[in-house]
């Protein structure tokens, strides 16, 4: 598939989206265990990494003003590029400074391809397909993270941890620059693009917000309270992302049918109910297989991102969606410098119960704003 690329189409978003999902769970396995076993990192510390981490986020409105000069194709390509630099950097890191400093070069590539690729598939796709090619990829992203857990799980056999870094970087960086060349333009002529944030799309921008709230406090404090609480080595965070990855190909795809069969709505609403659930367990439950269980339900439901994108592509035209989808990313990191920060703290002074019920509490107000969405019939009409 990647030596046929010739254009963009929908084999193409997915190849991208492989070697990103490969790169990028390859940092999320190896970074914990690395910052603890070589740095001998904290909480504060490591929240203060994950804060850091997510300021490209913040600054995700770029890829707007980016495509107001350039093409999807071309944006996502370079992502790719910068984001394998990224792995590159960490893997020669000599201090925790340093490696904060290459894990926001990562994140850079991470953030701006997100919304790029995303747009893309959007635009190609169908009002009444838009759930269920979003679950395909996100399928496919899922098959990218179980390779990317399948390898780190035996180059860590084998290999020590920036080593690894070095060999994941290096596949990423060759892919990302022969995507540079290989692709064309993938916007007609007559289309253009702008730089606004309009007013119309205020909900999704909120939703997007509230679920970047959850997201941080998740995924900065969940694996880190396995590995800190329950000492759990890399390969074990691996086999955990194994299985979190062989799940979701298939779970993806449901939620995507759903929320082309039953609507956005129940989608967000139910996935929002069931986090308030997972997240009180994570701050009351001890016992070390209930928190995987929850771990593993908590990254199923993280794919109700399907049914808010589908949401946007339904209220917003296609010049819009880069736009939007960049702006959105930006309203999702808004408080990413603070709350990882701030749950850290919190956990340092109170204990860890307290970081996940602040985030239960998040969780509810974003079922209460998701419950705003029309239905499924007006949003058709």
């Amino acid at each position: 598939m990647a030596f046929g690329i010739n254009r963009v189409s929908f084999k193409t978003i997915v190849f991208s989206s492989l070697t990103v999902w490969t790169g990028f769970y390859a940092w999320r396995i190896l970074f914990n265990n690395f910052a603890v076993e070589v740095f001998d990192a904290s909480a504060t510390e490591v929240g203060i990494i994950q804060a850091v981490r997510e300021v490209p986020g913040l600054l995700a409105f770029g890829v707007g003003a980016l495509a107001v000069r350039f093409t999807e194709s071309k944006i996502a390509a370079f992502s790719i590029v910068l984001l394998g630099l990224g792995l590159l950097l960490c893997g020669a890191s000599p201090s925790l400074v340093m490696l904060g400093v290459a894990t926001v070069v990562m994140s850079f590539g991470f953030h701006y391809f997100e919304p790029t690729n995303s747009s893309q598939l959007l635009v190609l796709s169908g009002n009444h397909e838009l759930g269920r090619i979003q679950g395909r990829l996100r399928s496919y992203e899922s098959m990218a993270g179980l390779g990317g857990a399948g390898l780190i799980f035996l180059l860590t056999v084998y290999l020590d941890f920036r080593s690894a870094f070095y060999l994941m970087g290096g596949l990423v960086t060759a892919v990302g620059l022969y995507l540079i060349v290989a692709l064309p333009s993938n916007r007609g002529k007559e289309e253009s693009r702008t730089l606004k944030l309009k007013s119309k799309y205020w909900l999704y921008y909120s939703l997007s917000f509230l679920r970047g709230c959850r997201r941080h406090v998740f995924t900065t404090f969940a694996i880190y309270l396995l590995v800190k609480n329950h000492s759990l080595d890399i390969q074990t965070i691996s086999l955990i992302m194994l299985a979190n990855s062989g799940i979701t190909i298939f779970t993806h795809r449901l939620l995507g049918t759903v929320s082309d069969r039953w609507g956005e709505k129940l989608v967000l609403v139910t996935s929002s109910l069931l986090l308030v659930i997972i997240f009180t367990g994570y701050a009351y439950i001890t016992f070390l297989p209930v928190l995987i269980g929850l771990y593993l339900v908590d990254n199923v439901l993280f794919g109700s991102s399907i049914a808010l994108r589908s949401y946007l592509r339904k209220i917003a035209p296609s010049e819009d969606v880069t736009n939007c989808l960049s702006f959105g990313m930006t309203a999702n990191h808004i408080t990413a410098v603070v709350i990882p920060v701030a749950g850290g703290v919190m956990w340092n002074a109170y204990g860890y119960q307290t970081t996940f019920i602040a985030g239960a509490a998040i969780v509810f107000v974003d079922m209460l704003m998701a419950s705003l969405i029309p239905g499924r019939s007006k949003l058709s009409s």
